[in-house]
C-alpha cells in the first residue's frame, strides 16, 4: 500500500501496529492510516486522518487505547490526537501552547487510563518534557521536564551556572517502556 505522496523525499519511520486484521501506521506528515490487511495479499486503506502539518517530520507511530488510535502531530501547533478506530474521526486533540516550540516524534505509550507522551526538539534549544494525559479526554494530568530547573530534584547535578535547563536537551524521540511489575515508565 503506498503511503504519502504529497511531496518528494517522503519517508516512514513508524512502527506499524496490527489489531484484528487492521494495520495502523503514520507517515512523515503525521497522517494516520487504517489499512485492512486481512487478505494477506494486498492492503486496502480504510481511512486516513490528516493532522495537516505544515512540514514533514519524523513520526514514529501510534498507540492503541480502547477504540482510539493516539498519535502526535509535530508542527503548528504540536499536538496529540485521538482518532476513532472505526470512523477515522478525531475524538479529542490536545495542544501545548505554553511550550510552542516542542514537537512530538515518538509514538505515545498507552498505560491503563493514561497516555504517556514525550516532547522533542531539544536540539533546537527547546526544554523537553514528558507528560501524562487522560486517555478518554486528552486532558493534561501531569508534566515533568527532562532537564530539571532550579528547585527541581536533580538540578544540583548540573555543573556550573550555565542555565542549560532553559535551552534544551533531554528530547523524547523514541517511546519508553513500561514495567508492569514496578508500575514505572522507563
Amino acid at each position: 500500500v503506498p503511503l504519502g505522496g504529497g511531496a518528494g523525499d517522503e519517508f516512514t519511520v513508524a512502527t506499524p501496529l496490527v489489531e484484528d486484521g487492521f494495520l495502523y501506521i503514520t507517515d512523515s506528515w503525521g497522517v494516520l492510516y487504517k489499512i485492512d490487511v486481512t487478505s494477506g495479499q494486498v492492503g486496502r486503506i480504510v481511512w486516513r486522518m490528516d493532522p495537516k502539518q505544515e512540514r514533514q517530520l519524523r513520526n514514529r507511530g501510534a498507540a492503541l487505547w480502547g477504540n482510539l488510535v493516539i498519535t502526535g502531530a509535530g508542527i503548528s501547533p504540536a499536538r496529540i490526537i485521538a482518532t476513532d478506530k472505526d470512523s477515522g474521526k478525531v475524538v479529542w486533540e490536545t495542544s501545548f501552547p505554553d511550550t510552542p516550540d516542542v514537537t512530538f516524534t515518538s509514538a505515545p505509550l498507552a498505560i491503563k487510563d493514561k497516555i504517556i507522551i514525550g516532547a522533542a526538539n531539544g536540539d533546537q534549544g527547546v526544554r523537553d518534557w514528558m507528560a501524562g494525559l487522560d486517555a478518554k479526554t486528552g486532558k493534561l494530568l501531569w508534566r515533568k521536564y527532562t532537564i530539571p530547573g532550579p528547585g527541581e530534584p536533580g538540578h544540583e547535578t548540573w555543573k556550573g551556572n550555565t542555565n542549560a535547563w532553559q535551552t534544551g536537551g533531554g528530547a523524547m524521540w523514541i517511546t519508553g517502556s513500561y514495567d508492569v511489575a514496578t508500575n514505572q515508565v522507563i
